[in-house]
Formats: C-alpha cells, structure tokens, sequence
C-alpha cells in the first residue's frame, strides 16, 4: 500500500529534510573543518607557545613563552600573559591575550591587552608564583626599578569599595576595554628604594624569592607585603578613582578602535558650535543678563552681611602697600564695564575657606567680561599670595599614564599636617592621550616634559615657577625620553605642562598656536566651550580662571588684564574644570559655624574618605561651575590636579581665651618683608612692648619663622640657605648657643617639600644647628618648635614665672635651655632685647638672616617663542599614545 502524499507544504519540507539529513550534517561538518584547518594554518607551529606566537606576530612580537594561567582547548578559551612589544628596539610591556587552541594550533585568539603601557621601562623576568601571582621586574635604564605583581584572579574589591552600582559597572566595561575581561586584574607595584644592578626569581616551598644585588624580597603566599621588607620600599597598589558619566562615555567611546578621537573631537566641536549659536542668538533677542546680579549669586557675596563686616570686606580690598597685596584692581577688557567688574572681593569669615589667624586674606576673587558677542560669558578669577599658599600637583590613579608603570593615589596627602592646611583644589591639564606633556607629582615622573611646553613647577625650597619649557639639546632633531628626564632640574618636586603658553609678557599666544583642544586636527574655527587656566601675575601671585563658553583667545584678555607674563592653558568642558575651596576639621570638633542649611549645588560636608579623624566642608568657587563629581579633589580621582596648602604666618595664633588670652604682635621688630620672622607677646609684668617698666616678673614669648630666617651656621655666623639662589640677607637676629653641651639637638632636616626644624635626636643626614641640655623650671631661657613649625624662643626675669608652662601653652612639647638674654634683635646696627632695650650682642651668637628669597619666578627666562616649525613637529612626538 502507498504511503499517504502529504498536501501540506510545510510537511513536506519537513518530509525533504529528514530524507537529506545525513548529507546536510555531513556537508556542515566538511564546512568547520575547512574553517578550522583555514584557521589553524596561519598558527600552526611546532607546539602551543609558538603557535601564540605565530598567531599574534602581525599585531605583537612575543619574546618569551608565555605564562598561561588557564590552559585552552579547541572549544574554550584559555588565558595567557606574555612579554611583547611593538617594534625593534622597544622595551617589552606585559601583555594578556585568550585565545582556544590545540597541541599545535591556534584557533582563535581575542582580548589582546598591553597591561603595563610603560614607555620607559623594559618589563623582564615574567614568572609564575606557587600561589598563582605573576611577578615580573621593570628595568628602568640599565638597572631594576621595581618588582611588580600580577593577580590574575581579578582587582581586590577594595579598588570599588563604596561605588554605587553604576560606577561599578562602569568600571567593569573600562576593564574589559583595557584588560580585556571585565573583573580587571589585580595589580601591585614595589618601588626599591634603591635600584639594583640584577634580579632573578626563586621558589622556596610556596614563597617567591626576590633576589637582589642590594638585598632580597621573600613573598609568602596571598601576602602582599614582603617579609622583613627594606625600609624605604614603596608598595603601590593599583588604586582608581571613580568615574563620573558623561566624561567617561567620551573616553570609552574614544577608545574603541574602529572611532578613535577623531570622529569623536568633531562631533564635540560641533555641539559646541551648535550650543555657543543658539545662545547667542537667545540672548540678542532676550537682551543681556543682570551680570552684577549672577555674579553675586555665582560667587556667594549676595548674601547679607553686617555693616561692620561689609567695611572691613572693603577695606580688605584696599591694596596694602606694605604687604603689597591684593593687587590693584584689574581694568575691564570691554567697554560699558558692569557693577564690580575686576574688583578683588576678600575671602575671608567664610565658614568654607580656612584662614590664617591674624594673617591678611589668603585668596581674593574677582570676574570680568571678555568679549562683547557673548555678554553670557564670565571669567571668573580666584587669585592668591604664594606667600602664604603654596601649591603642589597630584597625578590622578588614572591620568597621566605613567612611564615607568609608578602609580599615584590620586588624593591629597593623608597625613595630618596637610590635611590641617589643605585649603583648594583644582583641575590639572589635558589628558595623556591628547599631547603627552610632562608631568611630575612629589619627586616622581609620570611623563617625561616636552620641549617648549608651557609649565608650572614647584621646587624643592616651595618656590613656584612658571614659563615654557627648554628647547632640546643643540643638533638634536627628534625627541627622546633621556635627554628630556636630564633637563629635569635637580631641585624639581613637581611640575606639570599643557599646551603652549596662552600669554607671556605682554603677549597672547606668543608661540602662534592654533589648535587649543575641542576641535579635530586641522580645524581652524575656535570653539566656544569651558575652559580653565592659571598664571604667574607680575607682582608675583598666582591665579586660575574659569570661564563657560570662552575661546582661548578669551582666556589670554583675561590673562592679560590680570597682568600675567606666564599663563598656561589647564583643562576644558564643564564636566573637567572647577575650582574647591577647603576648610578641614576634627570629627570630635564643632563644624565651622553656618548658620543656614548646606547648599548642596555649590556646598559640602562630608568625610574625607581614607583616613579616619577628617572631615571637610567646602564650596566651588562659582555656583555654576558643573565638575563630573563634586566634591572632587578632596576625594580619589582618576585625573591629576593641583591642591593648594595654607604655609602658616606670623604674628600666628592667639594664646587662650578671653581676658587671660595672650596676642603676638610683629610690631617694632625687624624683618625683611612680609610675612614677619618674629613676633612676640608678653606673658607678666609690664604692659606692652619695649614698656619702661621694670619689674622683676616680666616674661616674653617669641615665635620666629625658620622660612623667613636663615640660621647661621655656629662657627662661622654665616647665613645659609637650603637653595643656592642668591639673595640679599640682612641680619634681623642673633640667637646665643647653650652654655654647655647636651642630649638634645636643635636640627634643620630637608622635607619633601623646604626644610623642617625640630628638637630630639637629630637624623646623620640633618644639619645640626646646636646641642643643648632639656629647659627645666629654673631655665631663664629656652627655646623649642610648636605644633606650625615655628621656633618658640621663652624669656624671664629672675623672678618672673617658669617658661615650662608659657612654653606649653604656645605648643611646645620639648625645648633646650639657653643662657639668659640668649636673643637679641638687631636693627639699624643696634641690638636689642625682647624686651625692647639695648643690650650688648650676645656671645658666640648665631645669626639669624633673612630670608628674602622670592616665592614665584619665571621658569626658563631666557627661552624665547619660536615659529611651529621649530616646536611643533618635536612637541608633537608621540611616547606611548601612536596614531593609527
């Protein structure tokens, strides 16, 4: 019987395929192994390392065996790390890679990541530990820099610790675009405190042996610290800040190699152009805003005050012509000036801004209007004596990327001393990729400078200088990292550069550049966008500015009204720029009084994150300024910025409370400018300074800045400085030496930042000032240090009372004893005492000189603007971030 015909067509497709299904499998099956064998003929090879290998060759020359940490089969990935490089004669980076294969064949690879991008280091020695960690040293010139570890397990959850889900997620997308999986890896950096000549790897039972010329590092299992570690090994961890929005969609978009930075400059130069249009033509018709109005709201100054606080606000703003500040008020750049336009308004009884007590204001503000078609645009300018602030860079955890592989935390200092004096902070320059221009954050290079690159530098006395760069050595054409890390000057902590400068002397955009960021290579339209800055003025202070829809030209009239010889260009885009102020508190203290609710748009109270004891209140120094995270330098951050510290002043902090409190006074003594190197006070007796009274129960206080005075040296009476700039240096001082030798030292050691006196023991490589025996109830004098670094000098008549209290209550912990009238101030050739009456020079005294030695200066004088042909094609040189 015949079977039955199906009439339906779906049933009969089913009927044809069955009826086929052995050669359709068959034919399939023929297809994947062509694939395959296609495949696995451009990676076949005599075994699976150098199929990888040969796999890999077109995009990167693999130099060692690789170290698999997950063995792969045809049908799973497996995951592999490797020393690799691009090009003959480049250092090898370290890089991962997954790929499935067999015994001999490469099938498939994916996830290619160069982990270490370090530019200037040569990775050696990759090695597997017991415990799974990878070790591997970085060789920095000839010799070993630092031993470097790899967890393959993944970054530790401490790196996100408190993120919200968001960035968490963010942060695994950056991962897989960088590292190639989204669980990262964990990494940690040993920096030797001194470099070796060799290295080698040793596994002793389930430890990992780190031999050295100058010593061994012994790891024991999952145990990051090294046992028995070297003093002076610095352990690095691989620390990130948390990522805002908007900005780190840009980023990412930018990095996916089919888009690149091209398509996505264009696009942000068109926005920008799209937006500056429709505002301008919203306000041509809508006619101009209340600027004096915004500008009070913007700035905080429309809030009501007292009158009497009102006329001392104006009478701040008066220009001191002994201290020489504030400036005077700066000239408007465009006609029809508005209410208040370059008026320097005082930062001071702000509960946001930390002061020093008895001190003139540290900061004052001001804005003008800069171009007339954009009656919307304001730049606002926050200006500050160096004298008494002093301004430091942070390299970000992310930016810029380092050269040797070092790491920074990303944070200001956590330490208790900066902490207590951390009063701003603001955005550092563009990002690595987008210029590569130098950077060095506390002693250490993040990024080699660039020839004639506008910089600001701290050296190793404070000093802040800025100017453009040096050209490169005679003859030399193209750049190199050697000679570009020896052009470093030796007294160098930090500097940072951007661009080339915006004006030098009197002069915008002195070295004739077009390009200033926001626009795709060759474009040559402005854009209109947020933009940031900082300058040295001529009477030696320093300023940022800020400013929305602003060109660069814009940024130089205000630069230049603010009477400038050196400014740079810092970052753009609201989402990068913004100015903080600080002031900083003990949990267990009284927040700074308010008296209102917090104003979250523009103010802060918070906890500063890793460190306990700390918290923060805040404020943007404009209500408008839109930052990706805010607050923003007080906390971790992927980028690099500046932070600003207040450097305490004389006459200094008054001593109790009420009528028992105790004020000093610089008045009536010598000094070589402001801030003063004394300033006294009188505890009993008499009523005031250089009195006539002559009661036998007088005693005296003096506090003397060793920043303002230069310490004679014992034998010779010379005056010394820890710089050898060449100053004038009168002697403002002499200072007896103690009678007898004794267990205590006066010393003068080198910081990171100046110098520091104490009292103890002092270190081999500390100047030893003098020795001397412990003060003691019947001391008529001694002197100590308190708790700002300044020197406490005490004094009492025969039957005055003891200095050991008077010396407790200024902050001095231990003090050495002097013979009686140990100090003597001099003036007009004439010696006097703290008292105020002529005495006789005391004997053996040394001499205490001061200081004159200018804050600011320019970096660099005598480099002077070239044509592009000469800066361009060398500035231009890429280090690690190529073009395609």
């Amino acid at each position: 019987m015949k079977p039955t015909e199906p009439t339906d067509r779906v049933e009969q497709a089913k009927q044809y395929l069955r009826s086929r299904a052995r050669i359709l499998v068959a034919g399939l099956l023929v297809g994947v192994g062509i694939f395959a064998l296609r495949s696995s003929q451009r990676a076949k090879a005599e075994d699976q390392d150098a199929a990888l290998a040969m796999a890999l060759a077109s995009e990167v020359e693999v130099l060692d065996s690789p170290v698999w940490v997950r063995r792969p089969s045809a049908s799973l990935f497996g995951g592999a790390f490797f020393r690799g490089r691009i090009g003959e004669g480049a250092p090898a980076d370290i890089y991962y890679v997954e790929a499935r294969a067999g015994d001999d064949v490469v099938i498939q690879t994916r996830s290619l990541s160069n982990i270490t991008r370090t530019s200037s280091a040569n990775e050696v020695m990759l090695t597997r530990a017991p415990d799974g960690r990878l070790f591997f040293a970085a060789r920095v010139g000839e010799r070993i820099d630092a031993i470097n570890t790899i967890d393959p397990r993944g970054e530790p959850e401490s790196v996100t610790e408190g993120w919200p889900l968001r960035a968490r997620l963010q942060n695994s997308v950056s991962n897989w675009q960088s590292q190639g999986r989204s669980e990262g890896f964990g990494r940690v950096r040993y920096s030797l405190p001194e470099p070796s000549e060799s290295v080698s790897f040793d596994s002793d039972e389930d430890a990992m042996v780190v031999t050295l010329s100058n010593g061994n590092l012994r790891f024991e299992p999952n145990e990051e610290a090294p046992a028995d570690a070297p003093e002076g090994l610095e352990i690095q961890r691989d620390e990130k800040g948390m990522p805002g929005t908007i900005t780190w969609v840009v980023d990412t978009v930018r990095a996916v190699p089919w888009i690149g930075p091209e398509p996505i400059a264009w696009l942000e130069s068109r926005v920008f152009a799209a937006k500056d249009f429709f505002e301008r033509q919203y306000y041509a018709v809508a006619g101009g805003p209340d600027t004096a109005e915004e500008v009070a709201s913007d700035l905080g100054v429309a809030e009501p005050v007292t009158e009497e606080e009102a006329r001392r606000r104006a009478e701040l703003s008066v220009p001191d012509p002994e201290l020489g500040w504030p400036p005077a008020r700066l000239e408007p750049v465009i006609e029809n000036p508005t209410e208040g336009e370059g008026e320097w308004i005082p930062v001071t009884n702000d509960p946001f801004v930390r002061e020093n007590p008895g001190a003139p204001p540290a900061f004052f503000t001001t804005f003008l209007l800069v171009d007339p078609e954009r009656p919307f645009t304001r730049v606002y300018i926050s200006i500050w004596d160096p004298r008494q602030v002093q301004l430091r860079t942070m390299s970000g955890t992310r930016e810029p990327e380092s050269a040797t592989g070092a790491t920074a935390r990303g944070m200001v200092p956590r330490d208790d001393e900066t902490l207590s004096r951390v009063v701003a902070g603001f955005n550092g320059g563009f990002q690595s990729l987008h210029g590569e221009f130098g950077m060095m954050s506390a002693g250490r290079v993040y990024l080699p400078p660039k020839p004639y690159a506008a910089t600001v530098a701290v050296r190793q006395d404070g000093t802040v200088a800025m100017g453009s760069w040096r050209g490169p050595p005679e003859g030399v054409r193209h750049y190199r990292e050697a000679w570009a890390m020896r052009q470093i000057p030796d007294d160098f902590v930090d500097f940072r550069q951007n661009l080339t400068s915006v004006v030098e002397g009197e002069t915008w955009n002195p070295w004739r550049r077009w390009y200033w960021g926001a626009a795709p290579q060759g474009d040559q339209e402005q854009v209109f966008i947020d933009r940031s800055g900082v300058c040295l003025t001529t009477e030696g202070y320093m300023a940022y500015f800020w400013g929305k829809s602003m060109g660069a030209e814009e940024l130089g009239k205000a630069m230049l009204a603010t009477r400038c010889v050196r400014g740079m260009h810092l970052d753009m885009n609201q989402r990068h720029t913004g100015f903080e102020f600080y002031q900083t508190y003990r949990t267990e203290e009284p927040p700074p009084a308010l008296g209102r609710m917090l104003r979250r748009s523009r103010e802060f109270d918070i906890r500063i994150p890793h460190v306990r004891g700390w918290r923060v209140r805040g404020r943007k120094l404009a209500r408008n300024m839109t930052p990706m995270r805010f607050p923003r330098y007080i906390q971790r951050d992927a980028r690099d910025f500046f932070y600003l510290t207040l450097r305490p002043v004389l006459p200094g902090a008054t001593i109790g409370e009420g009528e028992e409190a105790i004020e000093f006074d610089s008045a009536g003594l010598p000094h070589a400018g402001w801030p003063y190197a004394f300033a006294r006070a009188q505890m009993a007796g008499g009523e005031g300074s250089g009195n006539a009274d002559d009661a036998a129960d007088r005693a005296w206080l003096v506090r003397m800045d060793p920043n303002r005075l230069l310490v004679g040296d014992e034998q010779s009476g010379e005056g010394t400085q820890d710089v050898g700039r060449e100053t004038e240096a009168p002697i403002l001082g002499q200072l007896a030496p103690p009678a007898e030798s004794g267990s205590l030292a006066l010393y003068q050691e080198q910081v990171e930042l100046g110098s520091r006196v104490r009292i103890g023991e002092a270190p081999s490589e500390a100047r030893t000032i003098f020795r001397g025996p412990a003060a003691s109830e019947s001391s008529l004098a001694a002197i100590g240090v308190d708790e700002n670094g300044f020197l406490v000098y005490a004094e009492r008549e025969p039957n005055g009372p003891s200095i050991i209290p008077m010396l407790v209550s200024a902050g001095v912990e231990t003090a050495i004893a002097l013979p009686a009238r140990a100090l003597a101030f001099v003036a007009a050739g004439q010696s006097a005492g703290v008292d105020g009456f002529e005495i006789e020079s005391p004997a053996g005294a040394i001499s205490l000189a001061g200081n004159t030695a200018p804050r600011t200066e320019v970096l660099f004088p005598e480099v002077e603007p070239r044509p592009y042909m000469y800066w361009g094609p060398i500035q231009d040189t890429r280090v690690r971030y190529f073009r395609d």
